[in-house]
């Protein structure tokens, strides 16, 4: 008797076991995706910057789906020769299965700051490397650590292109940069025709963009990233020389009064 019940045990044992690893074999096939059906509203090739070209399909429900030029030939969308579109399928129901579909890139996030990006296609458009250096001067070595506002970054960026003969320069618009920090603009590599007012250095931000002639109203971060900005500038030492004619016309004024 107490075998018969035993055996008993042992049979309702596996029994449970083999319903529980039958509902595991069979859990995959209820969660298959479902292939993609539609009927087709439009076939387009399109050809990425490398040079690959695939096939967009749209469908009537507005379902977009990208596919392979040799998926597409096997659906018989596009000849197999020339990959010219079948129009013919246009209105047609198609069924593609998910592992052909072409799964969209996601875009990658910036390697810098939309504004560096925006102050280097303005001072250095043939360069836009430049974007890092001038994403270096606004986050320094630390990314977590501000060094500079990007208005005063601009504003440097603006005198190296002035002291530079219109060309904006980088490694001179650090070391304006630096000077601001330091106070020392003295330190500053100043063109040969260039000279202080008084030939004494300034000694803080204020005087120094007085001494450069810096219009503070057009030359500011707004104006680049509204695309007000005239790109024009001109040379400091010019200026002076301009300032100096003018003194000049003032004084003949003068005496002829």
């Amino acid at each position: 008797m107490i075998k018969v019940k035993l055996l008993r045990s042992v049979l309702l044992v596996l029994a449970v076991l083999f319903t529980q690893v039958g509902n595991v074999a069979a859990a995959p096939q209820t969660q298959d995706t479902p292939p993609i059906t539609g009927t087709i509203e439009s076939i387009t090739t399109q050809t990425d910057a490398k040079g690959m070209t695939t096939v967009l399909v749209t469908f009537e429900d507005g379902q977009t789906v990208h596919i392979s030029i040799d998926t597409a030939v096997d659906l018989l969308l596009v000849d197999p020769d020339t990959h010219e579109v079948d129009e013919t399928k246009v209105g047609s129901t198609l069924e593609i299965a998910p592992s052909a579909v072409i799964l969209d890139e996601e875009p990658a996030e910036p390697d810098v700051h939309p504004i560096s990006s925006i102050l280097a296609n303005f001072f250095f458009e043939d360069d836009p490397n430049m974007a890092s250096v001038i994403d270096s001067f606004h986050n320094g070595d630390n990314e977590a650590e501000q060094v500079f506002g990007f208005g005063v970054i601009a504003q440097a960026l603006w005198m190296s292109k002035s002291l530079n003969d219109g060309t904006a320069d980088a490694d001179l618009a650090a070391q304006i940069l630096i000077a601001r920090q330091s106070g020392e603009y003295d330190s500053i590599t100043l063109p040969d025709d260039f000279t202080w007012p008084d030939d004494t250095a300034p000694t803080n931000w204020g005087q120094f963009k007085k001494a450069l002639r810096e219009n503070k109203d057009k030359h500011n971060l707004g104006v680049i990233v509204s695309d007000q900005a005239d790109d024009g500038s001109e040379n400091p030492a010019a200026q002076q020389n301009q300032g100096n004619g003018k003194n000049k016309d003032k004084d003949k004024g003068k005496d002829k009064e």
